[in-house]
């Protein structure tokens, strides 16, 4: 799947204010996660609020709180979609000529999830800057502070 890299902050151009973000405290520092078993293994949940997405495996992303509880609900659901497994029949099929993507289901070639143009153009900029060199996407880095990484051994498991 994505690598943190492209887990960045991709709100930048989106921001509400000036200012610092701000997260959801109760979610960082001594919170722990729980994780439910998949077909690829232990998959970490996210909270059930908008502000934080599951990013990955073992990741939450934290969204800024000055957002709107919909935007930030409508971020969280692009973050998730580009970043955990839903099942072993689903693919991010990616257009670099239109630097679109949507999920797909490999087994009935039905499109699942389309991504906001906006937001696939940030989280997949890597790719679709290596398969057409032209289009020049830029390509922002690590999430810093709001990407958070879980060991999923420290945590409580979860029947799906």
């Amino acid at each position: 799947m994505l690598c943190a890299p492209l887990i960045t902050m991709i709100f930048s151009p989106f921001r509400p204010c000036e200012g610092t973000p701000t997260f959801q405290d109760e979610y960082r520092g001594t919170y722990i996660p729980n994780f439910i078993e998949t077909w690829h293994g232990p998959q970490i949940v996210a909270p059930d609020t908008p502000y934080v997405a599951a990013a990955g495996k073992n990741s939450l992303h934290f969204i800024d709180t000055r957002f709107e509880a919909s935007v930030a609900e409508h971020i969280k659901m692009q973050i998730e979609r580009a970043t955990v497994m839903v099942g072993p029949e689903e693919v991010i099929a990616i257009d670099e000529m239109e630097a679109t993507a949507e999920v797909r289901n490999s087994l009935t070639g039905e499109t699942v999830f389309v991504f906001d143009p906006v937001y696939a153009r940030v989280l997949f900029a890597r790719g679709i800057n290596r398969r057409n060199p032209e289009i020049k996407l830029p390509e922002l880095d690590f999430a810093g502070d709001w990407l958070v990484n879980y060991d999923s051994g420290l945590t409580k498991m979860e029947d799906v």
